[in-house]
């Protein structure tokens, strides 16, 4: 006789196994299929996980149906570490190309078409928040909204579906579908469906909005409609004597907007920018026409950052640590951090780049930098970041949190336009391979007058501090650039603006107290064009100015 399934242990060889495969589903990762998994479900109510890697998956994907019964023969256990865990088991099997499945017929005592394991919506938050395993709800669709691109985070493009769910004492629950579910969520199959229609979802993660749970897709997701179990039969004679029309949700604050929208969005000045309440406009995004002068990166522009949520680790290369995740087993993922000097001709600031909004900038992933690039150093700036220096954009920006470290909100940037052909700039996922040139670039980007420089507000109240800029202070000399040498700059001290009083002079007293002077030297920039001319030493030197009115 068998081993039931509540007998099974992690790390063990098993001869064979008599079960009904509940659930079915296809992992994917980046749009491609990675894994197939199943849960088993024998006789004496135990149910296990089953996985066959991606290059098993389309033998079991066609061996294993859901809802039949099959013999599992010779197969491994180990731990269920999985991200994604639908069954409360210590173990996975194992599915090998030489594990042997064969169809059977129906097992007794009878197993259940369905395995669910739903938590009641007012213990949603308590029970499943926070919880490995992931979670199944059941009621009846009240709201549905229709298939939306959103921007998330102000940085991608996603699919995004919601739905409102409600039990029979008249509680509600949001589902939210992302990416591939929400499209491939099929809305038209509703409409030949009996009132009510009684959905059950599994497979979903339990997150907290507004003080309420919400429920969102995973790689394990999947619903069904009317599904025939008992729990069923509650809803639908209660339904059966109220109005049951499916209404339909409102679409998202944050829909995409055309590109034309999205230049022209909330545009700011960074004087207006430097103005705002950061708290009062903490959701609005708003664009800026500027040009980046310098990036500055004292911590350098990459940090080693977890696989799985991108947060930065902690530790040495040897013992990595994610405080969501723990101990890192593989290697971590560079990602880019970077404050951007930014101006508009009248006043100068710093904008926050980072993420997937800096890949698609600069062309490439950091991975492909450090990596394959060898740009390992995060001091050491790769030439096709300095190229993007002192070109016209249109920058689409959001508020951040609050720095203490700073003393301020940071400024995000979302998304970066050419101001030239008003096109955003989504580049190559690979740059293309370097071409030498003997052609001589120079860019300047002179002031024509003394401006003004606001600098970022400290709180929503605070004081502004103002600067003046030299005329062309903002001149970039002619560079050498070389192809074969790498850009380095001292961690300390970057080349920006040479900020002088231009109308107060300030006594020696003065320029002890408040004048802060920062030199640093830059060596040769490595790009792909050769440049003919040298690259001296930059200035950077920042004076407060005792005035608090703008001059012209």
């Amino acid at each position: 006789m068998a081993l039931p399934i509540k007998q099974f242990k992690k790390y063990n060889f098993y001869p064979s196994l008599r079960a009904r495969a509940c659930r079915v589903w296809i992992a994917k990762f980046n749009g491609q299929p990675s894994s197939f998994n199943c849960v088993f479900v024998d006789n004496q109510g135990g149910a296990i996980q089953a996985l066959a890697k991606t290059r098993d998956l389309l033998t079991f994907a066609a061996t294993i149906i859901e809802g039949n019964h099959y013999e599992i023969k010779g197969f491994y256990t180990y731990e269920n570490r999985a991200v994604n865990i639908v069954v409360a088991h210590d173990a996975v099997i194992d599915l090998k190309s030489n594990t042997k499945i064969t169809g059977i017929e129906a097992i007794t005592p009878h197993v259940p078409r369905y395995y669910f394991n739903f938590i009641d919506y007012a213990h949603i938050l308590t029970k499943s928040k926070g919880s490995r395993i992931l979670t199944d709800v059941l009621g009846r669709l009240k709201a549905l909204q229709p298939l939306e691109q959103v921007m998330v985070r102000g940085q991608t493009l996603e699919n995004k579906r919601e739905f409102m769910l409600e039990n029979i004492r008249g509680e509600e629950l949001r589902i939210t579908l992302w990416g591939d579910s929400a499209r491939d969520f099929n809305e038209l199959a509703l409409h030949n469906l009996p009132s009510p229609v009684i959905i059950a979802f599994a497979g979903f993660r339990v997150t907290e909005f507004k003080g309420k749970p919400n429920l969102n897709n995973t790689a394990a997701s999947l619903w069904y409609f009317n599904p025939d179990i008992p729990e069923c039969l509650a809803y639908k004679h209660f339904f059966a004597q109220l109005p049951v029309e499916i209404q339909q949700l409102p679409s998202s604050s944050n829909i995409v907007l055309s590109i034309e929208e999205q230049i022209k969005e909330n545009r700011r000045t960074i004087h207006e920018i430097l103005c705002m309440n950061p708290y009062e406009h903490k959701h609005l995004r708003f664009t800026c026409q500027a040009s980046i002068v310098d990036f500055d990166f004292p911590n350098g522009w990459w940090y080693p950052s977890c696989p799985k949520c991108n947060k930065k680790l902690s530790g040495g290369e040897k013992n990595y640590t994610c405080m969501d995740h723990d101990a890192i087993t593989s290697l971590p993922v560079p990602w880019f951090r970077l404050e951007c000097i930014v101006t508009d001709g009248e006043d100068v600031t710093n904008f926050l780049l980072f993420g997937k909004t800096a890949e698609n900038f600069f062309g490439s992933s950091a991975h492909h930098y450090v990596y394959d690039k060898k740009f390992i150093d995060p001091s050491v700036l790769p030439p096709a970041m300095a190229a993007k220096l002192n070109k016209n954009m249109i920058f689409q920006l959001r508020f951040g949190a609050f720095r203490s470290i700073t003393n301020r909100c940071e400024v995000i940037i979302t998304n970066i336009f050419d101001d030239t052909t008003n096109k955003s700039i989504h580049l190559l996922e690979t740059p293309t391979p370097e071409t030498k040139s003997s052609a001589t670039s120079k860019t300047s980007t002179p002031l024509s007058s003394m401006k003004q420089v606001l600098i970022a507000p400290l709180t929503p109240q605070t004081t502004i501090t103002q600067l003046r800029i030299a005329p062309n202070s903002l001149e970039t000399p002619p560079q050498n650039i070389s192809p074969n040498k790498e850009t380095s700059i001292n961690s300390e001290a970057r080349r920006a603006l040479d900020f002088e009083a231009a109308t107060q002079q300030l006594s020696h007293e003065d320029e002890h107290d408040k004048a802060i002077e920062v030199q640093g030297n830059l060596g040769d920039i490595a790009t792909s064009e050769t440049f003919d001319h040298s690259l001296p030493p930059l200035k950077k030197q920042r004076t407060t100015s005792s005035s608090s009115s703008k001059e012209n």
